[in-house]
């Protein structure tokens, strides 16, 4: 019976005008994605968007979240895993985050394997093709073995870093852009260190090991104050934002990027040295990906787009600023020391004139990326004046 009165209603006239007349025009749920609390980032959710966030836990700020564990279902002292007491920073929706570079397992790991391929070849060609032999003696012997693999070090103590931000996030796309972040600076290190052994392979006299790096590290004057920012930001630092904002917002953005782009990729060239700009080359691609997805994460997300807690997130960037900028310019300000020791001098490179336009640039980046959309403000001719005691 029920049967027939469902064809007729589908075949009569009458009855299917009926129907039709009660079809509103406009559809009741314009959304089309089939994970109602998921906020695109672009046209429409990737697939890994859809997945993670279809298995997503509830970590925002709403009453009556609920614990669901994994690995780890309490801190020491009684703190469960996945709750907002790992950060000071609060967001109505930590469901909203989108890496902007749109990275998960997948691509990542074809990225990385694209990666090593381009500089596998780039090295062999550099080591057959008598590049190697252009090479300033004083720079290798001096710089590439001892200081560069103590930025070895440094990469590697910020890649560790990032081990109790991927334990405490609250959602997973976060967690995978932390994860990737971690991992390209782990990848730096890597890739320093095998450079270093292919300039042992081509020139006899170059020690390989990280023993002179090692040294440098722990008891060098250049980087102490790196060293102890590290130090604190790995082991003293709890809430999980503010290591994220202090590594990738600050002291990476400054120093990592002076130390990187400033002087390894800028005087290696005037040293005949094209194998560290590429290497470095490299590294700056990392360290635009994370910044990126920093502005994603803690500008945009948690401040211009958070109805609620906007105002109460930018004060604790603001306040966070405050408590890592100055470790950061002290960092800086031991490393230029380090131009004394530059075997090749040349005017607008190595000069003092240089050396500032060189920590003015540094300065003005970070200012544009992050201080400014925070309308955080310092005195900028002070913080170049600071760094340049140290020339």
């Amino acid at each position: 019976m029920s049967s027939q009165l469902f064809v007729r209603g589908m075949v009569d006239p009458e009855r299917q005008s009926l129907i039709q007349a009660l079809v509103p025009e406009k559809p009741l749920e314009a959304k089309r994605d089939h994970i109602p609390f998921a906020k695109r980032g672009w046209r429409r959710l990737t697939e890994y968007e859809a997945v993670m966030l279809h298995a997503q836990n509830s970590h925002d700020a709403v009453p009556g979240s609920q614990e669901v564990g994994e690995t780890v279902q309490k801190w020491p002292g009684g703190r469960s895993n996945y709750s907002i007491e790992s950060t000071a920073i609060l967001s109505g929706n930590w469901y909203y985050f989108r890496d902007p570079a749109k990275r998960w397992f997948m691509p990542y790991v074809k990225q990385k394997a694209e990666e090593g391929q381009v500089v596998e070849r780039a090295m062999k060609s550099w080591a057959e093709s008598g590049d190697h032999k252009m090479m300033n003696t004083a720079w290798r012997q001096n710089i590439l073995a001892k200081h560069y693999p103590a930025m070895l070090f440094n990469e590697f103590g910020l890649f560790n870093a990032h081990s109790s931000t991927v334990f405490s996030t609250l959602g997973d796309l976060v967690r995978t852009w932390i994860a990737q972040a971690g991992f390209d600076k782990n990848d730096e290190a890597q890739m320093i260190q095998m450079q270093r052994v292919l300039l042992s392979k081509v020139f006899p006299d170059f020690d390989p090991s990280t023993d002179s790096g090692k040294q440098a590290w722990t008891k060098g004057e250049a980087w102490k104050p790196g060293r102890e920012f590290v130090e604190r930001i790995w082991g003293e630092t709890y809430d999980w934002v503010e290591q994220l904002w202090a590594i990738h917002g600050i002291y990476d953005d400054i120093f990592g990027q002076f130390v990187r782009r400033e002087f390894f990729q800028r005087l290696a060239g005037i040293h005949g040295d094209s194998l560290t700009s590429l290497v470095q080359g490299q590294a700056l691609t990392y360290h635009q990906q994370a910044t990126d997805g920093l502005q994603a994460l803690c500008l945009k997300m948690l401040v211009k787009d958070e109805p609620v807690y906007g105002a109460h997130n930018r004060r604790y960037l603001r306040a966070w600023t405050d408590r890592h900028l100055p470790q950061t310019i002290a960092a800086l300000k031991a490393f230029i020391s380090i131009y004394k020791e530059v075997p090749v001098k040349v005017d607008g490179f190595t000069c003092r004139a240089g050396v500032q336009a060189s920590v003015e640039r540094v300065l003005d980046g970070w200012a544009q990326r992050f201080a400014e959309p925070l309308d955080y403000k310092f005195d900028r001719d002070a913080l170049v004046a600071e760094v340049m005691l140290g020339y």
